[in-house]
């Protein structure tokens, strides 16, 4: 039974709660008398105001987050079973984001923006109860439907904070894309809606003025007649100082993209990326706009220090995705490989920033195995012998291991930005390259050991000639024709902040790998009537792989599991770590004076 169906079968609170897993009392409680549910707090917009953020306490989030969870799998179904939904809107949707939004109005001569006021606000709890009522799609229990807008809603509107609140919304406006996707067509133009952001565009001669009316100069535009009436049909307001016209002589952009011929980021947003990189790598820190308003913004400016990173952080991301998502449309229905495209300039600060973030500056020590599923049995192993490295790992406030080392995650923005995407050759290159990119930072040493830890048998054999290449024979015994690198050590300086941790040998001298650090009836564990196979990477139908073992077995059973014999392995990490030590007062004197905020 589809979880729709569960949901227009309900008629009480009792029912409800069911549905979602809660008690009645509980959900009484928190719907009804549980105080204090919200905490109120303003944030700056880009256009220097505030905005005002209800963030509802853990336990109404909690239940906010299943009743979310309820709404998209109903939604699900929903489109399942009609194509039309889902095409309109790009906000708060999975596969959907700004750059979908404007993707739909690039090319165009005119690109006419307007803005819903009080978007959130305009969204009342009579609106939310009623939908889930009326709605053909749900037609809920009044009952139902009353405790379902109770949960969603404060002081009677959607709470811009909420888990619920981007989903309802998209659910409230889906009346009005309707009815403007059926304005636009009629008007020969392309429509689409980014939360509160509706734009239309059209490479018509002239623009339809049921849709926009300009002056005689076209100096100032506004909402034509028929769009009017549609908005205020539907139950929302127009924000009149945010509605615009763009033509395709000027820069055109949709939720902050430029749209004149490839959707893309400004130029001015890439040469900030560039410019921030550039302080942050030589004085260790970077300027950013700051939270002023008024007058005083355009002079703002906020200083960040190397342990502020993640505006810089985020901006590299909103440009890296950008680039991503017309790398992905280039290569669609064509021959062409997605590695084909060669890094831009950008994308080798970008590497060379995310290089700074997880290796250089690091504000807690990094590891780096040669896959995923080393990361599982190392953490695991680390949260069940924490009591004997707390350098590794130890209990937080709330009394829950947490982890005192951070494991780089491969991805494809490593892949693609840094050349890592996990393996003995990505890793070999890397041990290779590091002295020479830890040289492009100047304002302070590195803060914490990098260290990487690997299998002691041939599939490191890359990683093995690359520790010997580096560090010559620092680390090497003679055979008969020339030195290798001696393997009866377990760790590796190599430069910089870099060391290389391998797992001991056998006592008879025989490689080892990290499955051999589990007690056998572990190994042997049986998973959906299937048994381990260590080496394949395609097991047989009756064997699983290395990253079910790591995630069903390892880590779903990680208390009841026996990890002492990792612990020559964190001996090994723990001693690097305690050898590694940069006095904050040598980090402070390389670093520049602060600039004084305007």
């Amino acid at each position: 039974m589809s979880e729709l169906h569960q949901l227009r079968k309900a008629t009480s609170l009792h029912d409800l709660a069911a549905i979602l897993n809660y008690t009645p009392s509980a959900l009484s409680y928190l719907v009804y008398k549980r105080p204090a549910k919200y905490t109120q707090f303003s944030i700056p917009k880009s256009n220097g105001s505030t905005r005002q953020i209800c963030a509802p306490c853990d336990e109404l989030k909690a239940l906010q987050r299943r009743v979310k969870i309820l709404l998209d799998e109903c939604l699900a179904t929903i489109e399942n079973a009609s194509l039309a939904r889902g095409a309109i809107s790009h906000g708060f949707k999975q596969g959907h984001s700004i750059i979908t939004n404007a993707e739909t109005h690039k090319k165009r001569r005119y690109v006419f923006n307007v803005d819903l006021k009080g978007f959130f606000d305009s969204i009342h709890m009579g609106r939310v109860r009623g939908y889930l009522i009326s709605n053909n799609d749900f037609k809920l229990n009044p009952n139902v439907a009353t405790v379902m807008a109770q949960i969603m809603c404060h002081d009677n509107k959607l709470p811009q904070g909420s888990p619920t609140s981007p989903v309802v919304s998209n659910l409230i406006g889906h009346l009005l894309d309707l009815r403007l996707v059926q304005l636009a067509k009629r008007n020969g133009c392309s429509y689409s809606r980014y939360a509160d952001d509706l734009t239309f565009s059209t490479n018509k001669k002239t623009f339809p003025k049921e849709i926009a009316l300009s002056d005689e100069n076209d100096n100032y535009w506004a909402a034509g007649p028929a769009l009017t009436k549609v908005i205020q049909k539907s139950g929302f307001e127009l924000n009149h100082d945010k509605t615009r016209m763009q033509y395709r002589t000027n820069r055109q952009s949709v939720t902050g993209l430029v749209v004149n011929q490839i959707t893309n980021t400004p130029a001015e947003v890439r040469r900030a990326a560039r410019a921030m990189a550039f302080h942050l790598f030589n004085k260790g820190h970077y300027l950013i706009k700051g939270e002023a308003t008024g007058a005083e913004k355009a002079k703002a400016l906020e200083v960040k220090d190397y342990t502020q990173l993640a505006s810089l952080d985020g901006l590299f991301s909103f440009i890296y995705m950008v680039n991503n998502f017309n790398r992905k449309k280039a290569v669609e229905n064509s021959s062409v490989k997605i590695e084909s495209f060669k890094k831009t300039s950008l994308e080798m600060i970008h590497g060379d920033f995310l290089f700074y973030k997880n290796f250089y500056a690091s504000p807690l020590p990094t590891i780096m195995c040669e896959g995923k599923t080393d990361n599982v049995y190392l953490t695991c192993a680390m949260k069940s012998l924490m009591d004997k490295f707390p350098r590794l790992c130890k209990l937080n406030k709330d009394g829950k291991p947490a982890l005192k080392v951070r494991f780089i995650n491969y991805s494809e923005l490593t892949h693609r930005v840094l050349d890592l995407n996990g393996g003995s050759a990505d890793l070999a290159a890397f041990i290779r390259t590091y002295a020479k990119n830890c040289g492009k930072y100047k304002a302070h040493p590195p803060l914490n050991p990098t260290i990487i830890v690997v299998d002691n048998d041939s599939g490191s054999d890359p990683i093995f000639k690359a520790i010997k290449d580096v560090t010559g024979n620092r680390y090497s015994i003679p055979n008969g024709k020339g030195a290798i690198l001696d393997k009866t050590k377990t760790t590796y300086y190599i430069a910089q902040n870099l060391s290389v941790v391998l797992t001991p040998l056998k006592k008879d001298g025989q490689p080892t790998m990290m499955e051999d650090f589990f007690p056998a009836n572990v190994l042997k564990a049986v998973w959906d009537n299937k048994t381990f196979e260590i080496l394949s990477k395609s097991p047989s139908k009756n064997t699983y792989n290395k990253n079910t073992f790591a995630q069903r077995i390892v880590k779903a059973d990680r208390p009841n599991i026996e990890f002492k014999k990792f612990a020559p392995i964190f001996r090994s990490i723990s001693e690097v770590i305690e050898g590694y030590h940069v006095e904050k007062s040598v980090i402070e004197q390389n670093l520049p004076p602060k600039p004084a905020k305007p």
